[in-house]
């Protein structure tokens, strides 16, 4: 073994296996590890979170198709719509799966117009238009297992 494939092996011995890091996100990965919280947990209490920094799982089950600023998470049939903070990101409209986002939990009153065409358009329960207010994820980062492939 020479000098330098022996120093090469000390030092990714030395390197701290944190899943994070080896990671694709769409945005930025959360500074820190943490456990993250089901979607349906989220959404059974959504304003038990409200102004909570959290990490999110769920299964993404539709994408924004026309500018990939958004995801719906599904658990347990529960939905939490994840979008992406300021448009700095996008999720690929094809994206599927298992996953996970870290942001902040919103709480957001909806115009009728508005409420109608997430109902009509992009599939929103329709308890909605009795009650148009949003529950939702503004996210820095979102990371869909196995997208693109590791």
């Amino acid at each position: 073994m020479t000098l330098r494939s022996l120093l090469s092996t000390l030092l990714l011995a030395a390197l701290p296996a944190t899943p994070l890091l080896a990671e694709t996100w769409f945005g930025q990965a959360p500074p820190v590890a943490a456990d993250p919280v089901d979607v349906s947990e989220v959404a059974a209490e959504p304003q038990r979170w409200v102004g909570e920094s959290l990490l999110v799982s769920g299964r993404v089950t539709d994408v924004c198709t026309n500018r990939g600023c958004w995801a719906v998470f599904e658990s347990n049939g529960q939905m939490l719509r994840i979008v992406a903070r300021d448009h700095g990101f996008a999720i690929p409209a094809e994206a599927r799966g298992a996953a996970v986002a870290h942001g902040v939990v919103e709480r957001r009153e909806l115009a009728e117009d508005e409420a109608r065409h997430m109902v009509e358009d992009d599939g929103a329960d329709e308890g909605l238009l009795d009650q148009p207010v949003e529950y939702r994820l503004i996210a820095d980062g979102v990371r869909v297992a196995g997208y693109p492939a590791d």
